[in-house]
């Protein structure tokens, strides 16, 4: 009996949590008064300090989206996790053709896997690379296999990451190389060195 109130109590909170979230509810202010009203009623109800933090914890973990999961976990980094982070390009270097159980030692097990074709994708959402040191930690690697061999990493970089400068479309431009012809201008002494006075 006991099991089917908190678990009516569970559901309660998150319909109201996530109806609070839908509304556009962000201000602190109100966050907090909501979820001091939570926990009064939960009080009221079952008399259970413990149990109704608890209840209120876990409904607010549960209507986090992936994104806000990402960038708790990113905010939450140390000094010394942030010294630990790879660095993209060297990342992507050392992994190039190498097998699973070396992808594994060298930056852990992956948070999901998805297969497609003759390809499996390692996709790892949590802090793994950064673009360098001075650079908050890209928002995802995926590391590529084929043959069970690394074909290729994928990253998607941090918003605060800016883009880079190089450009293909630069360094294939063959007119962007092309110097400007000079523009003639006539002279004032071109008519008295004989010369022809141009005509348009």
């Amino acid at each position: 009996m006991e099991k089917n109130r908190l678990s009516l109590i569970l559901n309660f909170l998150s319909f109201i949590i996530y109806g609070l979230l839908l509304v556009g509810c962000a201000s602190n202010e109100v966050q907090m008064t909501n979820k001091q009203t939570l926990f009064n009623n939960c009080m009221s109800t079952f008399e259970d300090e413990a149990k109704c933090k608890k209840l209120l914890d876990k409904s607010e973990e549960d209507l986090r989206t992936e994104e806000e999961k990402k960038r708790i976990i990113r905010e939450s980094l140390t000094q010394e996790e942030r010294d630990g982070l790879k660095i993209r390009s060297k990342l992507k270097d050392d992994l190039q053709n190498q097998t699973k159980p070396f992808v594994k030692t060298y930056i852990g097990e992956p948070d999901k896997t998805e297969a497609g074709g003759d390809r499996e994708y390692w996709v790892y959402t949590r802090p793994i690379a950064r673009y360098s040191v001075e650079h908050d930690p890209d928002e995802e690697i995926t590391v590529i296999f084929r043959r069970n061999r690394v074909e290729r990493v994928n990253h998607i970089k941090a918003e605060t990451t800016p883009e880079s400068n190089f450009s293909f479309k630069k360094l294939f431009d063959k007119d962007s190389k092309k110097p400007k012809p000079a523009l003639q201008t006539e002279t004032p002494n071109s008519q008295e060195n004989g010369a022809e006075p141009q005509t348009k």
